[in-house]
């Protein structure tokens, strides 16, 4: 009976955390600081924080964090994500924007210019989980 029980809580849990888009941010050096995510969906609006279609901050934790996505189920999107150390709410860059901090953006893309929509887009497919690794 408990192990019923435990299997239909585990059950019920992963819909939970995998019934909706996932994103799941790796490479996190140390657990200071906050991961901020951005989602867009379209070329229009991206990069612009105050026009990005969900935002998401949560306390770091070394290695991976879950980020549970609440508005989105599936469609096209680009995620940005950096590791904002500090807590101060902002990337932090050096010389020609170079950050400072941990920072990535959806289908691996590390940019060579000013970054593009369409190079970071990727297909949210519902519960299953995008992965993106944090460069320092």
């Amino acid at each position: 009976m408990k192990l019923k029980l435990f299997i239909i809580i585990l059950i019920t849990l992963s819909f939970k955390v995998w019934g909706h888009g996932t994103i799941i941010v790796s490479g996190i050096e140390h657990g200071e600081g906050y991961i901020d995510v951005k989602i867009y969906t379209n070329k229009d609006n991206f990069l612009n924080e105050e026009k990005a279609l969900e935002t998401i901050r949560k306390a770091a934790t070394k290695g991976k964090t879950l980020i549970p996505l609440t508005k989105l189920h599936e469609g096209i999107i680009a995620v940005v994500v950096y590791h904002d150390e500090d807590g101060d709410g902002k990337l932090k860059t050096g010389l020609f924007w170079r950050p400072k901090e941990g920072f990535a953006f959806s289908n691996n893309y590390v940019p060579k210019g000013p970054p593009r929509f369409k190079k970071a887009a990727v297909q949210l497919i519902h519960g299953e989980p995008i992965e993106i690794q944090l460069n320092y």
